[in-house]
């Protein structure tokens, strides 16, 4: 696994009772590691902070193992409550009963559990919900410690910085610990160029190219080095 690049699948876990919320951690970290995936686990005892957390830059949550009734609010209330923090993000909704299972589908909560929760019934929620993060096209990458999942098209080239590499986005740059070696091996040769010793560039981004400078469609001018240039201008021509 490369430091500072890989995906790693993050779960928000809230619940008012500590007996379950510590329970529910401890199965979803049992199961995780069972299966040899890397993740990162946050729990809550109430949904308003829970609001404040995900609402932050950086903290964006693949999947959230929430009781609806620690949220204190109805189940109507609730369940838009938790859609609000994003359409991407899996919610499992986790109750002793079945009566707010109707605002779960409204909201298109991924499974509806019952308390106690079964290891297989969670360990089936949350492997659906793992694949159909880490299938999405893209990489997650760590930042002064918080995890950001980056689609590839965000990507228009990457920088090495010494022992760092800065990501320049579309509309940020993120900087990871890592070398460009070790990056080259984990963007897709079909999407990425390392045009030069210090900089790979998304290929989709690239607007032209003349000896030996690349201009980048945000207008950013990259070298590139003469061994490259031609292979650059092969891909490109594809």
């Amino acid at each position: 696994m490369i430091e500072g690049c890989y995906f790693m699948f993050r779960i928000a876990i809230c619940d008012d009772e500590a007996t379950s919320l510590q329970l529910n951690k401890m199965l979803t970290e049992q199961i995780l590691d069972e299966e040899g995936i890397s993740y990162e686990i946050r729990t809550f005892d109430d949904i308003e902070h829970m609001a404040q957390t995900l609402s932050k830059p950086g903290e964006q949550f693949d999947c959230l193992l929430s009781d609806i009734l620690a949220t204190g609010m109805n189940g109507i209330e609730a369940a838009e409550r938790l859609r609000s923090f994003g359409e991407k993000l899996d919610i499992i909704f986790i109750s002793m009963t079945a009566e707010y299972a109707m605002d779960g589908y409204r909201v298109r909560a991924l499974r509806y559990l019952k308390k106690p929760v079964e290891k297989e019934q969670l360990k089936e929620a949350l492997l659906l919900s793992y694949r159909s993060h880490a299938q999405k096209d893209g990489i997650a990458i760590n930042c002064e410690g918080k995890y950001y999942n980056v689609d590839y098209k965000e990507i228009v080239y990457c920088e090495s910085q010494a022992r760092e590499v800065e990501f320049n986005l579309l509309d940020k740059k993120l900087v990871t610990h890592m070398k460009i070696s070790d990056l080259e091996k984990v963007l897709p040769d079909d999407k990425f160029f390392r045009c030069h010793r210090s900089y790979i560039v998304n290929l989709d981004q690239v607007l032209n190219i003349e000896r030996y400078q690349a201009t980048m469609r945000n207008g950013d001018l990259l070298p590139i080095s003469q061994q490259q240039y031609t292979e650059l201008k092969n891909r490109l021509s594809q």
